[in-house]
């Protein structure tokens, strides 16, 4: 079966004022895959996840979603296709989790506030938070914010799914919780970018691993490669420090 490539970046570059973030990022991303993206803090890895999703705004570079320039297209109309999400969940904290999880699709006209009822009742069913639908935010914990997060963004049917960090703000029982679901998702085929210092779960999950250091993929390959082979001596002295 020939890859279907549905993301090509070339050449990304993301400047704050003076401060060269992206130094120049080529990549792609076929349909099924998995990429955990590694790196020291203040590497870029984020702003990498940030401009697909073009909530920063490339400097210089391209990012073709299914052969399209997204630099093109209408923000809105992307986002339902490529969903985020983060290290600090989130969620609108004077909206229900049902509001939360209903607000976009109906806001889009993607569904009808009945059918978009239907689909949050039954995905909160699915990680046990359906008790939860009428609560707020505030009465919820780390990890059940997170996992109503990842639903939230499941309610759009992305093609692709984002992850910024997102069991670092959590303690260490509802990362389990979390990353089973994460695992669930790349289990049915969800095609998924996440950023993680779990390297464990980076084992795990990754059909590929990229190493970002100062702007820029400096090795990426498959995880048997990249964490029993390491090419440069930069992710070699990373990962004795890591691991």
């Amino acid at each position: 079966m020939v890859d279907e490539k549905i993301l090509t970046i070339k050449n990304l570059k993301k400047n704050f004022k003076k401060h060269r973030v992206l130094r120049g990022i080529d990549f792609e991303l076929s349909k099924g895959e998995r990429v955990v993206v590694l790196g020291p803090s203040g590497s870029g890895k984020s702003t990498f996840l940030r401009c697909i999703n073009r909530l920063e705004e490339p400097s210089a570079g391209e990012i073709y979603f299914h052969d399209n320039l997204i630099t093109d297209k209408n923000i809105r109309a992307m986002r339902e296709k490529i969903g985020m999400v983060f290290q600090h969940f989130n969620l609108i904290s004077n909206l229900t989790v049902m509001e939360n999880l209903t607000l976009a699709p109906v806001k889009l006209k993607l569904m009808s506030q009945e059918e978009a009822e239907k689909k949050a009742r039954d995905l909160l069913r699915h990680i046990g938070l359906l008790e939860k639908a009428d609560a707020f935010p505030a009465s919820l914990s780390g990890g059940q914010k997170q996992r109503v997060a990842i639903i939230r963004a499941m309610m759009m049917e992305p093609e692709i799914l984002l992850f910024d960090e997102p069991t670092s703000a959590l303690d260490p029982e509802s990362i389990g919780d979390v990353l089973a679901l994460i695992r669930e998702l790349a289990d049915k085929g969800m095609t998924i970018i996440i950023v993680t210092h779990e390297m464990g779960f980076a084992k795990e999950i990754a059909s590929k691993i990229i190493f970002i250091d100062e702007g820029k993929i400096i090795e990426e390959g498959t995880p048997k490669d990249f964490f029993n082979h390491p090419k440069t001596p930069r992710v070699q002295e990373f990962l004795e420090k890591v691991l």
